[in-house]
């Protein structure tokens, strides 16, 4: 009799294990079929997608804005020996003026720089928009 009740105790808990496993495969395909392919809710397990936030360089941008403004000066420039340092001078000078809210067009950062025909100092105003977009 032992023997018969065992087996009844293991076919009821393979039914029970079965039902289990039925179960939830049944809630996963309902909630699957209910889906409509609108506006489904990301899985819980996958991370959500984040947007990386610029961090500032070390340098204050400083690196960024020599880059930017030795790339953008014209060939014939009026400064072709200036050093860092003095292009750093000059980008501190073109955030002060720009916190002054003068006009970006019409300022010189560079010692003896003359105007163009139209009154622009061409070469300022590389140093002015790189360091508009690194320094300042």
């Amino acid at each position: 009799m032992s023997r018969v009740s065992d087996m009844k105790r293991g076919i009821i808990a393979a039914g029970a294990v079965a039902m289990l496993l039925l179960t939830g495969c049944t809630a996963t395909n309902q909630a699957a079929s209910n889906d409509t392919g609108s506006s489904a809710a990301p899985v819980a397990s996958e991370a959500p997608l984040v947007a990386e936030t610029p961090t500032a360089a070390a340098d204050g941008g400083e690196t960024a804005f020599l880059t930017e403004v030795r790339a953008k000066l014209r060939p014939d420039n009026v400064i072709p020996n200036a050093t860092d340092e003095q292009l750093l001078a000059a980008g501190h000078l073109a955030c002060e003026r720009l916190a002054e809210s003068q006009s970006g067009e019409q300022v010189s950062v560079i010692d003896g720089e003359k105007p163009d025909q139209g009154g622009y100092y061409r070469d300022s105003i590389q140093i002015l928009n790189a360091a508009a977009s690194t320094l300042c």
